[in-house]
C-alpha cells in the first residue's frame, strides 16, 4: 500500500535544482543519532534523487493496532526494501482518562539530575505499563544509579530539574494533552516534557535528513492530538533490521498516524517496554547492545500509566 504524501516537491525539474542549491549552502546535516534543524521541508540532495517521500513504509507489512492496556495499542511494522527494518510502536489515546504519564523524577538536590536506569528498570520501579527512553545524557553509566545529566529540557510532573536547550521538546499537560514545541521550548501549560533532538515532521512536513541510518526512538502526537505514538525502530542488526535516517524515520511516524514527531536518543539507548502479563518488564524491540538484547542505561525516560482491559 503507498503511504500518503508528505507534501514534498516531486523530483526532477525545479525540485532538482532546489536539492542541489540545499547541498551546496548544507541545508541538510546530521550527526550521530539526532538531527539538525532544516529551515526548509526535506529535499532530495543531488546524491540521493533515488529516494521518495514514503519509500521507507511504501512496501512495509503493518499489523493491526492491537489493544494491550485500557487505550494503549500496539503494532509492528517490518520491510526489506530498502533494507531489513523493524518498528515497534504504541498509540495512547489521550482522551482515555485513566492515562497518566511520568517523566523521570530528579534526585533532588544531588550535583547529577537523575539515577541511571534501563527503560525496563525505570518501568519496573515507577510501576508503568509502558516506557520508551528519552533524552540525551552526558555520559554512559556504569551501573543502575550511576549519576548523570540530562541534554536539555527535564520536566517530571511540574519539576522542571533540567532546562531547555537548543533542542525541540515533546510536552504534555494534566489533562492528557501532549504537543510537540520547537525551540524555543515554551513549557506554559505543561506538566511533563522532555527534550529530544529537533522534530523530524511538523505539521505534517518531514523535516529529517538522508544521512546516517541507526535505531531510533520517536514521539509523536495526530493531526486531531487524539492520539501519543511512541516508536523505536531496531537497527545495527544486520539482516535483522539495519535501520534508518530521520528523513525514513518521520515516514514511518506519519505512516503511524504522526502529524508532528520527536527524534529522541536513539542508537544503543532506544528501547520500548510494556508490563508483562506476569508484570515483569517485556522489551518490544532488540536492542543494538553490544550485545544485542541488551538495554543501555539512560537518563529519563516517558512512562505510561494504563489500566488492564476489561
Amino acid at each position: 500500500m503507498q503511504a500518503p504524501s508528505l507534501g514534498f516537491p516531486p523530483a526532477g525539474g525545479p525540485a532538482r535544482a532546489v536539492a542541489i542549491l540545499a547541498l551546496a549552502i548544507g541545508a541538510l546535516t546530521a550527526s550521530g543519532a539526532g538531527s539538525s534543524r532544516v529551515a526548509a521541508p526535506l529535499v532530495l540532495t543531488n546524491a540521493a534523487m533515488a529516494y521518495r517521500p514514503g519509500d521507507a513504509v511504501r512496501h512495509a507489512t503493518i499489523s493491526p493496532w492491537t489493544p494491550i492496556f485500557l487505550g494503549v495499542e500496539a503494532c509492528e511494522g517490518t520491510t526489506t526494501n530498502p533494507r531489513p527494518v523493524r518498528v515497534h510502536a504504541l498509540r495512547i489515546d489521550l482522551h482515555e482518562p485513566t492515562i497518566d504519564f511520568l517523566v523521570t523524577p530528579s534526585n533532588g538536590d544531588a550535583p547529577k539530575d537523575v539515577g541511571a536506569r534501563t527503560t525496563s528498570e525505570f518501568l519496573a520501579e515507577f510501576k508503568c505499563q509502558a516506557a520508551i527512553n528519552g533524552s540525551v545524557f552526558d555520559v554512559f553509566a556504569r551501573s543502575n544509579g550511576h549519576p548523570m545529566d540530562v541534554q536539555g529540557l527535564s520536566l517530571s510532573r511540574g519539576d522542571e530539574y533540567s532546562p531547555p536547550n537548543e533542542w525541540d521538546a515533546l510536552l504534555l499537560g494534566t489533562n492528557r494533552n501532549a504537543w510537540i514545541a520547537r525551540s524555543p521550548v515554551d513549557t506554559t501549560g505543561a506538566w511533563n516534557g522532555l527534550s529530544g533532538f529537533f522534530a523530524i515532521l511538523y505539521q505534517g512536513t518531514n523535516y529529517g535528513t538522508l544521512k546516517d541510518r541507526h535505531p531510533r526512538s520517536v514521539a509523536g502526537v495526530s493531526k486531531d492530538r487524539r492520539y501519543l505514538i511512541l516508536m523505536v525502530v531496531d537497527g545495527r542488526q544486520p539482516g535483522y533490521s539495519e535501520g534508518v535516517t530521520t528523513a525514513e524515520a518521520a515516514d514511518w511516524a506519519y505512516r503511524l498516524g504522526a502529524y508532528d514527531a520527536l527524534n529522541l536518543d536513539g542508537g544503543g539507548s532506544s528501547a520500548l517496554v510494556v508490563q508483562g502479563e506476569d508484570g515483569a518488564p517485556r522489551t518490544l524491540n532488540r536492542p543494538c547492545g553490544p550485545p544485542v538484547g541488551m538495554e543501555r542505561r539512560v537518563a529519563n525516560h516517558l512512562g505510561v500509566f494504563a489500566r488492564p482491559l476489561p
